[in-house]
């Protein structure tokens, strides 16, 4: 993992999960309007064969273990009135699988005012929906992801659109990974996010650098 450090992902009950709940409830006294926890997951990269839990000794699945974690600490902050939101991996709103890390939309939904799925398009693999580099179908992509998380949803709560995708609030791609992200791409993600109804967008580049545009409002 690059030397970084990973908090036991199993130990939501108490300690993790409390420690997460007081600062949501901090943040939210200090004036922030919403509380966003950013992709809490098991761990995806590097040497996951040296990874040693202190806690999670694989009885449980991941996806019960992360779950858990969803509703402990996003029901508390909902009951507490206090907006809360997950960021999700984007293929999350692809399928149901966990891809290792325990996270699903279904998990997810029912304890969280807003969903932010990571739909950048030049993370999704050369041939997804066809496009052998799908960075260069911003528009098309994230469509896709928003509007099948969408039926992920619907066929698992049975709810009506209408109910769902004021949830949906995706990070877009505003840096040059696939594709050289000018404001045209930009915008192409945000028409998409509009034309699926998600309830708004989120730019993201690490290093804080952003492509000079006037992105319109709706």
């Amino acid at each position: 993992m690059g030397g970084g450090g990973w908090v036991d992902d199993a130990i939501v009950a108490p300690v993790v999960a409390e420690e997460a709940i007081a600062l949501g409830r901090k943040a939210y006294a200090r004036g922030f309007d919403e509380v966003q926890f950013d992709y809490v997951r098991f761990a995806s990269d590097g040497a996951l064969s040296s990874i040693r839990y202190s806690v999670y000794d694989s009885v449980e699945t991941k996806t019960e273990v992360m779950a858990r974690f969803f509703e402990t600490v996003g029901g508390v902050m909902r009951a507490n009135g206090i907006p809360v939101s997950f960021d999700l991996f984007g293929m999350t709103f692809e399928t149901g699988n966990d891809f290792g890390i325990g996270q699903r939309l279904v998990d997810v939904f029912p304890n969280a005012d807003f969903i932010s799925p990571m739909v950048y398009p030049s993370h999704y693999a050369s041939g997804f929906q066809g496009y052998a580099n799908p960075a260069l179908y911003p528009y098309e992509v994230v469509t896709h992801s928003l509007v099948t998380g969408l039926g992920i949803v619907a066929s698992n709560f049975g709810l009506p659109d209408a109910e769902i995708t004021p949830k949906f609030r995706p990070w877009i791609q505003d840096f040059d990974i696939g594709a050289v992200y000018t404001a045209d791409l930009i915008e192409a993600q945000i028409q998409a996010a509009r034309d699926a109804h998600a309830s708004g967008w989120m730019l993201w580049n690490a290093r804080n650098v952003y492509e000079p545009a006037d992105y319109l409002p709706e």
